[in-house]
């Protein structure tokens, strides 16, 4: 089991497949996972579990998530499906962030437990799920975060739900490269047509479905570490696997020489040499900010119509 850093396709993945089509809230199948909370106060609009602990089944080993509390607010329906939908979101997160996918968190699950938010997204409701504090590990692998919440806005008819993600805090153990890598806070504003989202549960948490391609428009992106940040705006199809993702648009980045140093002393020189090859060809409005017109395909990145060596 490998733990990837949550990059943002990874996490939009995660986040999309919240929204999804069905027939009634369910129960968390103790097959796919097992989740509990020290307490729990739930009604028809908001369900807030204190203490929350999830694990993959089977075994004490498996992959888990921690979270001081997940709450869960909107017109779900009733006090059981706003629960069900705590925990199916819990799945999906911590699906996406350790690269876990279990056999027995069939798409079906999905689509029943979260079909409350799909139904209030299409007259227009608006959703917020959020983790305190929530801790992602496998084997010795961990990661964290202060906080994370996102936002769902629905709308009318073929109008595309609008969804907003942000992160903070976050840090890792159990692996120095990853650690020194991953972003401290990150935040996106973006769009995706409601009609696209059921077939991308079971590729994010579930059976992984390499041929799933939900249409994303991102309008806002940012991330931070130190005093490194990076923004940009453009589309993206996304999939269960970020190698099977593709994107386009216009980045720009602060201080891009500190994160060619951060990846040289991690022994990464392949992804070095290629941000080297960035800087050269980017545009440079001042000493600390260059951009670039990028594309992402077939795990290949694209920098102003240069492929650049990743791997």
């Amino acid at each position: 089991m490998t733990m990837r850093i949550p990059v943002l396709p990874a996490l939009f993945g995660a986040v999309l497949a919240m929204s999804c089509s069905g027939a009634h809230a369910a129960p968390l199948p103790p097959a796919c996972a097992v989740g509990g909370a020290g307490s729990l106060s739930a009604s028809p609009t908001e369900a807030t579990a204190r203490n929350y602990i999830l694990r993959f089944s089977p075994g004490a080993g498996a992959p888990s998530l921690h979270a001081a509390s997940v709450t869960v607010s909107g017109a779900g329906g009733s006090a059981r499906d706003m629960r069900d939908i705590l925990d199916a979101a819990s799945v999906v997160l911590l699906g996406a962030l350790v690269n876990h996918h279990g056999a027995s968190c069939t798409a079906d699950y999905f689509l029943a437990a979260l079909q409350p938010i799909l139904a209030g997204l299409q007259t227009g409701q608006v959703y917020d799920i959020s983790w305190s504090s929530p801790v992602a590990q496998t084997g010795a692998k961990q990661i964290r975060f202060g906080a994370l919440h996102l936002h769902l806005s629905g709308g009318s008819g073929a109008q595309p739900i609008a969804v907003s993600l942000d992160l903070g805090g976050a840090g890792m153990t159990g692996d120095t490269v990853l650690a020194s890598l991953l972003p401290q806070d990150a935040q996106s504003d973006f769009s995706i047509p409601a009609q696209a989202l059921g077939p991308l549960l079971a590729a994010t948490a579930g059976r992984p479905a390499r041929s799933v391609a939900v249409p994303v428009t991102i309008r806002t992106l940012r991330a931070r570490r130190g005093d490194m940040q990076l923004e940009g705006a453009g589309s993206a199809e996304l999939t269960g696997s970020p190698d099977a993702a593709s994107a386009s648009g216009h980045m720009s980045m602060r201080n891009l020489p500190e994160l060619i140093e951060t990846l040289r002393a991690a022994g990464q020189t392949r992804p070095a040499a290629a941000l080297i090859m960035a800087n050269l060809v980017g545009h440079h409005t001042d000493a600390a900010d260059t951009s670039w017109d990028v594309e992402w395909a077939g795990g290949i990145l694209t920098v102003n119509h240069i492929p650049l060596p990743l791997r």
